[in-house]
């Protein structure tokens, strides 16, 4: 497969849901003619139809669609060699790393403005977003490495190397009845309990507590998007929610929040590395980073 032939499903695939082989023609300066010569080469050579037509216009087929995703991986992959080829012989660096929540929030920034501090030369790029984007962005080569929390691992091309154990406390008001007690898991059953969206590792991690311990899950007080919008939703005195103990440790001090203890067992979720099994080598910055993680075990 050639690179001019892979175009073509590149602007097919973003052309084609509004005008088709036309606008994938006019996108690269060519003849419709001489796309659809391409189109045809490549199915040709690969041994299976890439487009089928949709109402008005096409569409991709799903080897067209994989066919898709694996190219622009290449395409990372060839700028990111681009890229560091040229760092290197500019005695630059860059370092590009995509985290969800948690990490990004209450565990990278201090190790990154020290490792910034000692090496001054370096430029960080840090992207959020949830556990998926981050195993996507780490797959096409758009990032060096990502960081996420969860208890599952993801995409069967990427490995995930654990460097933390991160405490997760049920959390409510001072006020609360259950503020400082310790309840069994069923007790809590019949809370109202602020629950993270759907997708969000700990609302994942909440079902399989109850799961584990064949108990029913908390009352559906509220549902909201994002950690710290719960997290505030309990210090103006609602409900209970879980949460790590880093996101909640220093209300907890100021009397803010109170927690409740759990009697069955302690929970937990790991802090994974995530990186590409194609990676040969170790960024330094990990290895400074896992030094300063060990410490705080």
């Amino acid at each position: 497969m050639e690179w001019n032939e892979f175009t073509c499903i590149e602007d097919l695939y973003e052309c084609s849901q509004a005008w088709g082989i036309t606008a994938a023609a006019n996108s690269m300066l060519l003849s419709q003619p001489a796309v659809t010569i391409q189109i045809r080469k490549l199915e040709n050579e690969i041994g299976a139809k890439l487009i089928e037509g949709k109402g008005r216009g096409i569409q991709l087929t799903p080897e067209g669609k994989f066919l898709y995703k694996q190219g622009m991986r290449l395409f990372y992959l060839e700028a990111q060699i681009d890229e560091k080829l040229g760092k290197f012989l500019a005695k630059e660096d860059k370092i590009h790393i995509a985290s969800s929540y948690i990490p990004i929030n209450y565990i990278l920034p201090p190790i990154i403005a020290k490792y910034k501090l000692a090496h001054p030369q370096i430029e960080f790029f840090v992207s959020l977003g949830n556990v998926q984007s981050v195993e996507e962005q780490v797959l096409n080569y758009e990032v060096d490495f990502g960081f996420v929390v969860q208890s599952k691992f993801g995409h069967e091309d990427l490995q995930f190397e654990k460097v933390l154990d991160i405490p997760f406390w049920f959390i409510v008001h001072p006020s609360h009845p259950l503020a400082n007690q310790t309840v069994s898991i069923y007790e809590l059953s019949n809370e109202d309990f602020i629950y993270r969206e759907r997708g969000s590792s700990t609302l994942d991690l909440l079902e399989s507590i109850f799961y584990t311990f064949n108990a029913p899950l908390p009352k559906l007080g509220l549902q909201m998007q994002g950690l710290h919008e719960s997290i505030k939703v309990v210090e103006a005195g609602y409900g209970m929610t879980l949460a790590p103990s880093y996101s909640v440790d220093e209300s907890i001090a100021n009397g803010k929040l109170a927690q409740v203890y759990v009697e069955q067992a302690a929970i937990q979720q790991s802090l994974f590395i995530c990186s590409r099994k194609t990676d040969l080598m170790e960024q330094p910055f990990l290895q400074y980073l896992k030094t300063h993680l060990n410490a705080l075990n």
